[in-house]
């Protein structure tokens, strides 16, 4: 029987890949694979269009390479991590088909803790990549309190609350769903982006201020979809929400 996890440069499968740092320019997708495809494929496409100097030719070749290693996953939910960028000055990419193990912060809620380092605004408009250069995120994730299961909390330079160390940020306020402005900094998630083309979510700067007097919290991302914050340490803590569990309903229902 197959089990997880498979590696694959390019489509060829291989025993083992090289580790971030062998890349240089290097972007990074991650993915699920849900029943034997990739639910979210048409917005990861986007993203990797965005950011990379991909062809459409190229595109392709990593689009065949996905739908079949999807087609062939041998657990009914998984996740996939597609790298591309330079490697000893030559263009490359592989794919990691990995385990996506369980978690109870779907249901119980996530913690959140407040990383002191803080995220560096570009001096163009931020397209929103995910770099494999993670030593910025590494830092901050250094910081979390040892034995505590939580995510860190990241903040810009001005104290503008701008996502989590692998999730994006949605805030119910008065009544409606706000996320924060990523023109700056921060990654422009695929599943922040999928429930905007279905829900009002008003994009605009957040505060910790405001972030405490918010009515729920919740995160979201295209591994898992939405997950409540029952907590951020040392400053607030909320039960999960009926809106919160109203968008894992719609995720559920078009989804997976």
């Amino acid at each position: 029987m197959t089990t997880l996890p498979l590696f694959f440069e390019k489509a060829a499968a291989v025993v083992s890949l090289p580790p971030d740092d062998a890349y240089t320019d290097g972007l990074l997708e991650t993915m699920r694979c849900q029943s034997g495809r990739v639910p979210l494929w048409p917005l990861h496409r986007a993203r990797l269009l965005r950011c990379s100097r991909l062809g459409e030719g190229e595109l392709a070749e990593i689009e065949q390479a996905l739908e079949r290693i999807a087609a062939d996953c041998p657990v009914p939910a998984a996740k996939l991590r597609v790298r591309l960028g330079y490697r000893g000055g030559r263009r490359c990419w592989d794919v990691s088909l990995l385990p996506l193990e369980p978690t109870s912060e779907l249901e119980e809620g996530a913690r959140l803790f407040l990383c002191t380092g803080r995220l560096p605004g570009g001096k163009t408009a931020n397209l929103g990549c995910k770099s494999l250069d993670r030593a910025g995120y590494n830092r901050a994730k250094a910081e979390l309190p040892p034995g505590e299961a939580c995510d860190g909390l990241l903040l810009d330079a001005a104290g503008r609350v701008i996502e989590s160390l692998r999730c994006n940020l949605l805030v119910r306020l008065e009544g409606a769903w706000i996320t924060p402005d990523l023109r700056r900094c921060g990654v422009r998630g695929v599943m922040r982006d999928w429930l905007s083309a279905r829900i009002p979510l008003g994009e605009v700067d957040i505060d910790l201020e405001i972030l405490c007097v918010a009515e729920e919290v919740a995160l979201c991302n295209s591994l898992r979809g939405v997950m409540p914050v029952r907590e951020l340490i040392d400053h607030r803590r909320w039960l999960p929400g009926s809106e919160t569990r109203r968008l894992q309903r719609l995720i559920a229902e078009e989804l997976w």
